[in-house]
């Protein structure tokens, strides 16, 4: 398995010291931004930002939350609005509804209670491409696969794992939850990563890949991958991944085009000053007094 990948994971408190570090790491590595739209005013700002990454070695995933419709329909137009925009530059989409999660809750959750298993929900598609791609086995998933995955079929993916011993409730059961995509059987193609421990038999192996099968039968399986997994108790654990699905809400008919032309000005002006900073430190005794005078005129 390629070590050599670093998964990071940032937040819209965004600083650009966060991005100058991820850029100088000149590396394949991925990178998590989670995101919860409604507040309009940090739409450009973020755009700007991630943009930096695009075009970059960096596969960036974008982690979306949609904001409580109590919020009010302002809040989630410019979420809606918000989503579109960071789709646009990011490698993958995941998203999440915030009704959705809070109907996991019992009402008496408290405000901190409820923002802690929030995060928890929105951990769990980090945590599972982390261990995919770390996770040695009989057939690994790579961070090549990844790419291409993502790659063949742009936009929003549904990732989710369940595990346990004998599953005998029906899969949709144990895959769906309010929080996130209802239409993941309907995607263009699936990664399915199954690990499993030392007591679990090849029939049990065989009738969760009928079933995921039969499940996902207008789904393109791109890759199976399996892997032993070392815990006394005996259970399969499964993580599916699916490309290809559909966006939650319709576009907005009075969205703004984003002016990506001027981020793609700021982004090879970038390029430029950090070549001329690698041009220093490669050569310090060159006159910095020019550079710095041309840099006073742009």
């Amino acid at each position: 398995m390629e070590s050599a990948i670093t998964i990071y994971e940032i937040n819209q408190d965004l600083h650009d010291n966060d991005l100058d570090y991820l850029l100088d790491m000149e590396k394949d590595n991925i990178c998590f931004f989670r995101f919860t739209g409604g507040n309009r005013s940090e739409t450009e700002s973020i755009v700007k930002k991630l943009f930096r990454l695009k075009e970059s070695n960096i596969l960036l995933f974008v982690i979306f939350r949609f904001p409580f419709r109590f919020e009010g329909k302002s809040r989630m137009d410019a979420a809606i609005e918000q989503y579109f925009n960071l789709k646009e530059i990011s490698d993958a989409i995941i998203y999440f509804y915030s009704d959705g999660m809070m109907d996991m809750l019992d009402e008496s959750t408290s405000i901190k209670d409820a923002k802690r298993q929030f995060d928890q929900f929105e951990q769990v598609p980090i945590q599972a491409i982390r261990e995919m791609l770390h996770q040695t086995g009989d057939i690994n998933i790579d961070v090549q696969d990844l790419k291409s995955f993502i790659h063949n079929k742009p936009g929003s993916l549904f990732v989710r794992t369940f595990e346990g011993h004998s599953f005998d409730q029906p899969l949709r059961d144990l895959i769906s939850a309010p929080y996130l995509s209802k239409n993941y059987t309907e995607g263009s193609q699936i990664i399915i990563n199954i690990g499993y421990t030392q007591d679990v038999d090849m029939n049990t192996f065989r009738q969760i890949n009928l079933r995921l099968n039969d499940l996902f039968h207008k789904t393109e399986i791109f890759k199976l991958g399996s892997h032993f997994l070392n815990e006394s108790e005996t259970k399969l654990k499964v993580t599916l991944i699916v490309n290809g699905i559909s966006d939650p809400y319709p576009p907005l008919e009075n969205k703004k085009p984003m002016r990506l032309y001027q981020y793609k000005i700021m982004k090879q002006l970038e390029r430029f000053t950090r070549g001329l900073s690698s041009a220093v430190k490669r050569n310090p005794n060159s006159s910095q007094k020019n550079m710095t005078g041309k840099f006073d005129k742009i």
